[in-house]
């Protein structure tokens, strides 16, 4: 296959830029390669536990979006991208893809080995697998003790996961499920700010939360999460998210430490100019600030990269991320922990309670309309 733009990865920030393609360039031919047969709309996956939504309600055939959009869907995992030859190596049969400009949007999965023990013994719930897991060990446990771990480079799903857990347990009278949340260093105060933090804390604990600040992780055992001041029992440790980059077969030179694109803020790669990366995969250098691996920043960034790849395809000069846009969609945040949140903006509160989250459930809606075909849930409910 010979196409004008190759896309990998079937997540928001690949399906966005698949389509943007299309829209911006028409007559250009496009693929989008991707080992998973849905788009999963993942801000969701914080709800399943608790039942306030269906994976139904989450997931849309990549094979009706492609339709639509008119571009062509190759399913398969990229084992090797040879940028020198401006081609991709797919799945177990080698298919050969050859490009003119590339899009890397693969997502990041959980680095599961950064802290010692987690592997084996704590359950990732921002990969799909893991959330299921988290489901189905739930279901099994009339009392248990769930700790959430808050560290890496994504915390905000950790108190999301926290917060239905504990809504559901308490709606459904089961009084034995407790739920703590144990903030390795000062990440909470990092993301949010110290008022915020202590604000959205304070209303998780409206929810039976407890919580464990500035604590110092070294390793996840069994049946305990071990720190260096003490150990805290625990049936479930839930870790969100240390990320790493997925192995597509990429150039070392090409990657970060982590194993993600490093990029300009045109988001091409400075030696490869065809290589674009776009959201958890992509390491922007040169910004004014350090972009958050969040929903909205992969798909600001995906509108980027296809904009660029359709400005190379027409010999124009690219341009680089709108930085006023990033730096404010950067400054918010607003976790829904249990249907309830502290809207924050430049680490400070503003307002909270469940109102403000009619925004994010608005925005839920309008991305779901535009993708999905058949009616479903628009908002979390119990």
């Amino acid at each position: 296959m010979n196409v004008d733009v190759a896309v990998v990865g079937g997540g928001a920030a690949g399906v966005d830029a698949a389509v943007a393609v299309r829209e911006q360039q028409p007559d250009s031919s496009v693929a989008l390669i991707s080992p998973d047969r849905s788009l999963r709309y993942r801000p969701w996956l914080v709800y399943l536990p608790a039942g306030a939504a269906s994976a139904t309600d989450m997931t849309m055939p990549l094979s009706e979006i492609a339709g639509r959009h008119e571009f062509a869907l190759v399913h398969g995992q990229v084992r090797r991208v040879d940028p020198e030859a401006s081609r991709l190596t797919v799945g177990p049969e080698s298919a050969i893809v050859e490009y003119k400009q590339l899009i890397l949007a693969p997502g990041a999965p959980a680095d599961r080995e950064r802290i010692p023990g987690a592997e084996k013994h704590a359950i990732f719930p921002c990969d799909a697998d893991g959330a299921q897991e988290l489901i189905d060990r739930l279901a099994e446990l009339s009392e248990a003790a769930v700790l959430f771990v808050l560290t890496g480079e994504r915390i905000g799903p950790g108190l999301e996961y926290a917060g239905w857990v504990a809504r559901a347990a308490r709606a459904k009278g089961r009084d034995g499920i407790r739920v703590t949340v144990v903030e390795h260093g000062d990440a909470l105060d990092r993301q949010f700010g110290v008022r915020a933090a202590e604000r959205i804390l304070r209303q998780a604990a409206t929810l039976g939360i407890e919580s464990i600040r500035h604590a110092r992780i070294e390793q996840v055992a069994d049946g305990e999460l071990l720190l260096a001041e003490r150990s805290v029992h625990a049936d479930l440790i839930c870790v969100t998210s240390p990320l790493r980059g997925p192995d597509l077969g990429l150039p070392g030179r090409l990657l970060n430490s982590r194993g993600m694109l490093t990029v300009d803020p045109t988001l091409a790669a400075p030696t490869a100019r065809n290589v674009f990366a776009a959201g958890d995969f992509s390491d922007v250098q040169g910004m004014d600030t350090e972009l958050p691996k969040t929903w909205i920043m992969a798909r600001l960034q995906a509108e980027t990269a296809a904009r660029n790849a359709v400005a190379a395809l027409r010999g124009e000069p690219a341009a680089e991320l709108d930085r006023r846009k990033v730096t404010r969609m950067s400054a918010i945040s607003m976790p829904d922990v249990g249907g309830q949140t502290v809207f924050v903006r430049n680490r400070k509160p503003v307002v909270g309670g469940s109102w403000p989250l009619r925004l994010r459930y608005r925005m839920d809606a309008k991305y779901l309309a535009r993708y999905r075909t058949s009616p479903g849930a628009t908002r979390p409910g119990m």
